[in-house]
């Protein structure tokens, strides 16, 4: 407990820099990193089990529950979140994590702690739109439970094309408007 207690004063605290980055960061500065983010979550995607099988080689050069990989890696969750799981689950197996069920627990405990601070963060900062996040929350719940049988009935190979198609698509189009 005091372990998980550490991780998530890291996280949160992480969060909490990367959501105030945002907060003062340009919309040109935004719109300037946003397809590389993308560009990156969506390789992080595709790749991810080999970034996770290279971690687990790498493990003994990295300190286990090390705090600045995790900060770091929070940071960049507070201002983006966009693959933050990959991300989160390749910095657990450089710990030397390899139980997937633990670290998925793990990566949802982090994960839920670090966007209740950016949220905070952006409510205290006057960002969220209510009624459009309210909406959002109850058509993703929705969504999330309509698409589980969904993907458990697709092949995993063309849930991982489609999450491709996508990500690759809007880094192109956010490309395509810093460029245009």
């Amino acid at each position: 407990r005091k372990q998980l207690v550490r991780l998530s004063v890291i996280t949160s605290a992480g969060g909490l820099i990367g959501s105030l980055l945002l907060l003062i960061s340009s919309n040109k500065a935004f719109s300037f990193v946003v397809p590389f983010l993308l560009l990156a979550a969506t390789l992080a995607f595709l790749f991810g089990d080999k970034i996770r099988s290279w971690a687990a080689n790498k493990s003994r050069a990295v300190t286990p529950f090390g705090a600045v990989g995790l900060f770091l890696v929070s940071v960049y969750g507070g201002y983006f979140n966009g693959g933050l799981g990959i991300v989160l689950l390749a910095l657990f197996a450089l710990w030397g994590m390899s139980n997937i069920h633990e670290m998925n627990g793990l990566k949802n405990g982090l994960s839920f702690a670090l966007s209740a601070i950016s949220v905070a963060v952006f409510a205290i900062g006057g960002l969220v739109e209510w009624y459009l996040a309210l909406g959002m929350m109850v058509a993703s719940t929705l969504g999330g439970y309509a698409g589980a049988p969904l993907a458990r009935a697709l092949p995993k190979s063309t849930i991982r094309s489609i999450i491709a198609i996508v990500g690759f698509t809007m880094s192109a189009v956010f490309f395509w408007r810093l460029i245009g």
